[in-house]
């Protein structure tokens, strides 16, 4: 029974550390690969639809949205119905990091 749990630990292990691993090659946090992997699952948020599900404040959401902008992860644009409302999506390489995060969890 112990040897099971030492495989059961050694394997979680592993599976933080492959995530880890993916975190800094990407060069993001894992407040930000929490981010594209919730705009990943949705297609297409607003700002405050990320605020929202990240729990953070617009300012926090939009600083965490640029950032991911800078490095070609997500993108956004204005809302074609309601200029007023501005939609995140991830790029490819956005949805790649995302994709390759999730294999490794």
């Amino acid at each position: 029974m112990t040897s099971t749990l030492a495989r059961v630990c050694a394997l979680e292990d592993e599976k933080a550390m492959s995530t880890s691993m993916a975190r800094a090659a990407a060069g993001i946090t894992a407040r930000q690969l929490e981010l594209l992997q919730l705009l990943a699952k949705r297609q297409q948020m607003t700002v405050g639809d990320v605020a929202e599900a990240l729990k953070v404040s617009s300012a926090a959401a939009t600083k965490a949205i640029t950032r991911l902008e800078r490095r070609g992860l997500a993108r956004r644009t204005v809302d074609g119905m309601d200029r007023r409302c501005i939609n995140v999506r991830l790029t490819r390489s956005g949805a790649e990091v995302a994709r390759r995060s999730s294999s490794t969890a």
